[in-house]
This record gives C-alpha cells, sequence and structure tokens, in this order.
C-alpha cells in the first residue's frame, strides 16, 4: 500500500513536470526547455528519483505556485541552501549541520535541476567530495 501511495506522488510529479515544462516551451520556445521536455517524455518515470527527499524537494519546487515561469525559474535556478528547512538536505558533519549535494557519475551538484535525471537515472545525497551521506531529519527537528 505504502508503495503505491509513492508511486502515485511519484506520477502525480512526472505529470505536473511534463505539464511546467510543456506549457513553458508552448510560450517561450527556443529556450532549451524544449530539450528537458523532450527528454522526460522520451526517459518517462525514470527521470524522476527514487529517493524520498529528492521527491520532496522536486514536489515543493514545482507544486507550490500555480505560474509556470516562476516553477521553471526555480526548478532551473534554485540550490538546495535556497530551500525552506524542512525541506532543505541536511546531513551533520561532526557536530555541524551541512546542506548536502546531490551525486551521480562521478558529478556533484547542488541544483534542484541535478535531482532529474535526464541523461542518466539515479543518484545519491553526498558531502562536497561526493562521498555518500545520510540526511538528518529536519521536520522532526523544527
Amino acid at each position: 500500500m505504502i508503495k503505491a501511495l509513492l508511486e502515485a506522488k511519484d506520477l502525480n510529479l512526472y505529470k505536473k513536470l511534463l505539464r511546467v515544462l510543456g506549457d513553458y516551451n508552448d510560450k517561450f520556445p527556443a529556450t532549451g526547455v524544449s530539450k528537458m521536455f523532450k527528454a522526460a517524455v522520451e526517459k518517462g518515470m525514470t527521470i524522476i528519483p527514487k529517493e524520498k527527499r529528492a521527491v520532496e524537494i522536486l514536489s515543493h519546487v514545482l507544486m507550490t505556485d500555480d505560474s509556470v515561469p516562476a516553477a521553471v525559474t526555480r526548478l532551473l535556478n534554485a540550490r538546495f541552501a535556497d530551500l525552506d528547512v524542512p525541506c532543505k538536505p541536511i546531513y551533520k558533519n561532526g557536530n555541524v549541520k551541512e546542506v548536502a549535494f546531490w551525486a551521480r557519475d562521478g558529478q556533484v551538484s547542488d541544483k534542484v535541476l541535478s535531482l532529474l535525471g535526464f541523461e542518466k537515472s539515479g543518484g545519491y545525497w553526498s558531502d562536497a567530495e561526493g562521498k555518500k551521506v545520510t540526511l538528518v531529519d529536519m521536520k522532526s527537528t523544527t
């Protein structure tokens, strides 16, 4: 049952992503978003990460505003450090809490767009050097 709920949430997120990218592409052609839209259609649901916090971040970025340009701007430009505290990917490094990065195939990024697997799916939360980290649940600490 829980798996079915997560898959439904992923499907809704994927549909919202297609809607946002498609609408933006129709209104503002020749911006590069068309490549992302085509990749999202071709790859299907595999572009949505399987990691729970990554899905929450994408959902937060895409579903908090009705404005398509605002959603695309946030998707393209938002960094993990800019997110609200409950969504922010935080890990504990000794006695300090730091913002995590998203790593895939040796590439480490702090942008929300990197969560989407347009070229290759998968990925994990890491530190700045690409070493895998475990996130702290900020919802229970705030």
